[in-house]
């Protein structure tokens, strides 16, 4: 919250448009292995920073990214404490470390699939969470997801979280925070719940 000028609080959805885009922002860059290979560039850079990232280099990161050939980029994000992610899922395993901040994730099993008020696949938004879940008014169109069974983590810096394939994930900053993740390759214990929730599932 944010002091007004008479010394009350000011809540920040009050605020213009123009002062959120002045005091809030994400910003992300992704980096590619082709465009590592050229100096001065941002994957270049990335890569050789975040060596247990680099699926060249077995040694460093032979633990977090498991199958080099399903390599998919690194992706870092900067945000700001209040930025959200909605809930989602991603048809692959997810290496994710914090560099700096606290981050909360909200985390659900691929069995609470029916529960998690998807959009269809077809819609611009499939795999996400039709329901702003810090929103309770909401939750009330969608009584099935009172129903779904969750855990959480606070990452903070220096963490590395590992999210299995189809895991569901809510994200929301308690600080200003930067981490970055990388993608590697899929596995299929829980294909059977997505197929079920009426999603493809790679491979099919």
């Amino acid at each position: 919250k944010e002091r007004g000028g008479g010394g009350g609080r000011r809540r920040p959805d009050k605020e213009s448009e123009e002062a959120k885009r002045e005091k809030y922002f994400y910003f992300r860059i992704n980096a590619d292995l082709k465009s590592a290979t050229k100096e001065g560039t941002a994957s270049n850079f990335i890569y050789d920073e975040l060596t247990f990232l680099d699926p060249r280099n077995r040694k460093d990161s032979k633990f977090y990214i498991v199958d080099p050939n399903q390599e998919r980029g690194i992706n870092c994000r900067f945000g700001m404490r209040g930025v959200t992610a909605a809930n989602h899922f991603d048809m692959s395993r997810n290496t994710i470390a914090l560099f700096g901040g606290e981050r909360r994730y909200v985390l659900a099993s691929p069995s609470q699939c029916d529960r998690m008020a998807l959009y269809k696949q077809g819609h611009p938004s499939v795999r996400h969470s039709s329901l702003d879940w810090s929103n309770p008014v909401e939750w009330d169109e969608h009584p099935e997801f009172k129903g779904a069974l969750v855990n959480e983590v606070v990452l903070h810096a220096g963490d590395v979280l590992y999210l299995p394939t189809n895991w569901f994930h809510y994200i929301v900053n308690l600080s200003l925070n930067y981490q970055c993740n990388a993608r590697s390759g899929i596995t299929h214990e829980t294909a059977h719940f997505v197929r079920d929730c009426g999603f493809s599932f790679k491979g099919d």
